[in-house]
């Protein structure tokens, strides 16, 4: 009997350890101590842990989201994941409670407390771009917040936003963001991120800053096309046999058209290039078309929006056009001897540009050009005169060089000697200026030692065509210089003898264009009553462009 219950106790005490073993050990913690999480959203870990039973797991923090949420007997891998920054600048502790077979084991999950917050989630920014101003929210020392720019985003942001950041405790603000125009009509968006690095040196999303930009908003859409094609005689030649010239307007819309603004353009564009001697007496000798062009849009950037796709080059001063355009409109005009030509392309737009295109073939002489020109400043302006007169009649009508220099060009080099040589020998054209210093056998010999244009001071003035060496001027100033002050006398008997060239077909002399100067001469010499632009001005009319082709 003794035997049996001493069984009885051992066979009990061996089922009571068995009994505890499962109760203590029902849950298994891999996982051990706190789980730290970063500050931000989407920061995930994972508990791991062993259950002998089914189990369900628990957290009541609403920044925290854990799933699985239960399951069977067997080994398990809780993800654990942020939901929310944590913005209040201290850390915060949520427990997460796994239960099974009667045992609770507890965990704890911290969130970090550092951020950097932009104060607003997006910024809007119209296609013409800006500066703007950002401000910002943090507890981090700079050399622990990173800011960062989306790839999409580098190509129109100016700065480096980082370079602009401005810290004052807990504040600061980004200035200035320049955000570059958008030359698109489609919208685009980027961001900008804080973020600070983990660990591995990896970056960890702070908080983002949408920005959002509109695209080019192409306004007025022309619908009439009615009036494109039309021509009009403004000046009809009661000399010779009327050398031409055709005149019309880019990015002009149709309601432009209606209301007579191009008309009104068209008129002041003719008045400006018989404005200066001795275009003005010869004035004669002339048939001017008006030929109208309707475009869509009154846009010079490229998209289709004008007739002529007149482009303001912003580096080299000039203007791109499609010049077969051009001449389609010039043939408009019936019976014209369109290779003569003189087209006037006349931008709708204020700002500061000009150039000509010359026309060359090795086949035929030409006297066909393009000038180019915008209602500079406005319609009435000397500017706007003053540009026209010397690109239409200077370079387009009389084939004449610049007198100015640029600071890009030094010396000139026997290559650019040889080269304006041949234009003087094969083309008649740039005879205004001259590698020749001598006084005796510079092109303007005759005109130096002339008494009739003493008070001009005519002789060799170092600097032209573009350069500041090796190339000579007839004049301190001139129309082809610095826009402020007439042709001068070499300029006007080119001038004089292209007119009669091609309007009377004759080759005029000296001694006549000299009694024809002496009548018609200009009276106004003092440079200082108009405007001068000078090596130091910001901006001059591009050189003239040749174009070689045969129409």
């Amino acid at each position: 009997m003794k035997r049996i219950i001493t069984i009885l106790v051992v066979g009990l005490v061996i089922l009571m350890a068995g009994c505890s073993e499962d109760e203590t050990d029902s849950i298994n913690l891999t996982t051990t101590g706190t789980t730290e999480l970063y500050s931000v959203t989407n920061q995930s870990a994972d508990i791991k842990f062993k259950a002998n039973s089914s189990w369900k797991a628990n957290c009541t923090a609403n920044w925290l989201t854990i799933s699985p949420k239960s399951g069977e007997a067997g080994s398990h891998v809780i993800t654990v994941a942020t939901t929310a920054t944590n913005r209040t600048g201290n850390p915060r502790v949520a427990n997460l409670t796994i239960e099974s077979g009667g045992t609770k084991k507890t965990v704890s999950v911290k969130q970090r407390g550092e951020y950097a917050i932009f104060d607003i989630d997006e910024l809007n920014v119209p296609s013409e771009g800006g500066t703007y101003r950002v401000d910002f929210r943090t507890n981090m020392e700079d050399n622990q917040l990173r800011l960062y720019a989306s790839v999409s985003l580098e190509d129109w942001l100016m700065d480096t936003a980082s370079d602009a950041r401005t810290r004052a405790e807990n504040t600061g603000y980004l200035y200035p963001l320049r955000i570059l125009p958008n030359e698109s009509t489609n919208a685009r968006d980027g961001a900008l991120f804080w973020a600070m690095q983990d660990k591995a040196g990896n970056p960890i999303l702070l908080d983002t800053l949408f920005i959002y930009q509109e695209g080019i908003d192409l306004g007025y859409m022309s619908s009439d096309y009615s009036a494109d094609g039309k021509v009009e005689l403004l000046n009809k030649a009661t000399e010779g046999k009327g050398i031409p010239i055709v005149l019309m307007g880019d990015g002009f819309v149709d309601k432009e058209i209606a209301d007579s603004t191009y008309t009104r353009v068209m008129q002041q564009t003719m008045e400006n290039l018989f404005s200066e001697e001795p275009i003005k007496s010869l004035r004669d000798y002339f048939n001017v078309y008006q030929v109208t062009a309707v475009s869509p849009r009154n846009r010079f950037d490229g998209i289709s929006s004008t007739v002529f796709g007149t482009i303001p080059d912003h580096q080299t001063m000039g203007i791109e056009v499609d010049a077969n355009k051009v001449m389609n409109y010039v043939k408009k005009v019936e019976d014209i001897d369109s290779i003569n030509t003189l087209a006037v392309v006349i931008l709708n737009t204020n700002i500061s540009r000009g150039i000509t295109y010359l026309i060359g073939s090795n086949k035929q002489d030409y006297n066909y050009a393009i000038a180019l020109c915008p209602v500079i400043d406005s319609l009435k302006s000397e500017s706007f005169r003053q540009v026209l007169t010397h690109e239409a009649i200077g370079h387009g009508f009389a084939k004449l060089a610049d007198e100015y220099v640029r600071s890009t060009e030094g010396s000139a080099t026997d290559k650019d000697i040889k080269e304006l040589k041949d234009k003087h020998e094969k083309l008649g054209w740039f005879l205004n200026v001259d590698s020749e210093k001598d006084s005796t056998k510079v092109l303007w010999t005759k005109f130096i030692y002339d008494p009739e244009f003493s008070n001009e001071k005519i002789g060799t003035y170092e600097g032209g065509y573009t350069f500041y060496k090796g190339f000579y001027r007839p004049s301190e100033e001139s129309m082809m210089r610095s826009n402020n002050a007439p042709f001068n006398a070499p300029s006007r008997q080119i001038i004089y003898n292209k007119v009669m060239k091609l309007g009377l077909g004759k080759t005029a002399t000296y001694e006549e264009f000299v009694a024809f100067d002496r009548e018609n001469k200009p009276t106004v010499w003092n440079y200082g009553s108009r405007t001068r632009q000078d090596e130091n001005t910001p901006w001059r009319p591009a050189p003239p462009r040749i174009i070689w082709k045969d129409w």
